[in-house]
């Protein structure tokens, strides 16, 4: 669970069904190579939707600057431009409060 009061970005990825598997291998490395070793970040989800057209990503961050240091990076940059060139993306971006868990 993420510490309270991070920076959360969800970005949902639309795309067709014969692209989907392309897009979530891009956005897989992209999570290897770039945001594992990014300052500040703390750790993010990848989920393929069963719709076969969806993909949705959320990425938890220690706070603003983490995140924009990374996206301004190249390499965050280049894997970006070619997720948009396979999907329609929409980012949301909150603040992490609260989490549950099972009990």
């Amino acid at each position: 669970m993420a510490p309270p009061e991070t920076i959360v970005v969800t970005s949902v990825f639309t795309t067709d069904e014969q692209h989907q598997q392309q897009l979530y291998a891009l956005l897989s490395a992209n999570g290897h190579d770039v945001l594992e070793h990014a300052p500040g970040f703390l750790g993010s989800a990848l989920m393929r939707c069963d719709d076969g057209r969806h993909i949705i990503h959320q990425a938890h961050w220690r706070d603003d600057a983490a995140l924009a240091a990374m996206l301004a990076g190249p390499a965050a940059q280049a894997h970006m431009t070619v997720a948009r060139t396979l999907a329609d993306v929409q980012v949301f971006r909150s603040r992490h409060t609260e989490g549950f868990t099972a009990s």
